[in-house]
């Protein structure tokens, strides 16, 4: 994936600068201030974490090499992959801003950009240790995703959120929630009982890693670094610049993950 700004992309930092995207998301109604509350609150103990499993296969038991994915081996791709905008989104179940972002935001975006062939999205279950359960949420959607039934699971974790996020065992929940996206859901709890999708979640945290991801939810549009669940008219705002300046020549479109 290109890394560098382009001049197609000059007009994204600058409304960063502009609407103070900060990695909070908030857009001055005092609800961004809301949803750090609501993290903080409901957020994992430190038992909760990422497990160091996850970032290394070392430690007393002798397991096998761990298997990593690249990024455009890894999450759930929607859109054309000859739409001239890519995006790739890096989001926790977990995360309060992240919720906001699916539930109010992504939505719009996916009827009037990705379904219409202008912009292509990528989502990457990625997990930032910071929240409660965040971690078994994201095997629940990869193992619904391996019965192509990921987007319908993604908004109902989204959407649910506060059903699962402060039980000591969210499994029942998850059950429940792949029951209603439609899932064989005796194929989907032994993919969850085996950690089938490790490899692809723990690719997941490393490539944010690499790429420098430190909050969610985190964005790569064009290669650019975006942070923060910022609101429908600032995706409008940095799409249709992107959109100008490729037109007229001036900046390249994505070439993708």
């Amino acid at each position: 994936m290109r890394r560098h700004m382009n001049k197609a992309l000059v007009p994204v930092a600058a409304l960063l600068v502009t609407l103070g995207c900060d990695g909070g998301g908030g857009d001055g109604d005092g609800s961004g201030e809301a949803a750090a509350r609501e993290d903080r609150a409901t957020s994992g103990s430190l038992s909760q974490s990422i497990p160091t499993s996850m970032l290394s296969d070392g430690g007393t038991t002798l397991k096998p090499p761990a298997q990593e994915f690249t990024l455009g081996e890894i999450g759930f791709d929607f859109g054309s992959v000859d739409a001239p905008i890519a995006v790739v989104e890096f989001s926790d179940y977990g995360c309060g801003y992240c919720r906001r972002f699916h539930t109010e935001t992504f939505p719009t975006l996916m009827e009037e950009y990705i379904e219409t062939g202008k912009v292509r999205w990528k989502y990457v279950t990625y997990v930032s240790g910071m929240f409660a359960n965040g971690l078994p949420a994201a095997y629940a959607a990869e193992c619904a995703g391996e019965q192509d039934l990921f987007p319908p699971m993604s908004k109902l974790l989204y959407e649910r959120q506060a059903d699962w996020k402060s039980l000591g065992d969210p499994s029942p929940v998850f059950a429940e929630l792949a029951r209603e996206a439609g899932t064989d859901t005796a194929e989907f709890q032994a993919c969850l009982a085996d950690e089938r999708h490790r490899p692809r979640v723990r690719s997941g945290i490393l490539s944010g890693g690499r790429l420098g991801i430190r909050g969610t939810p985190s964005f790569l549009v064009n290669g650019v670094p975006l942070v923060g669940a910022q609101p429908i008219a600032w995706w409008r705002d940095a799409f249709n610049a992107i959109a100008a300046e490729i037109e007229a020549g001036t900046g390249d479109p994505g070439d993708g993950t």
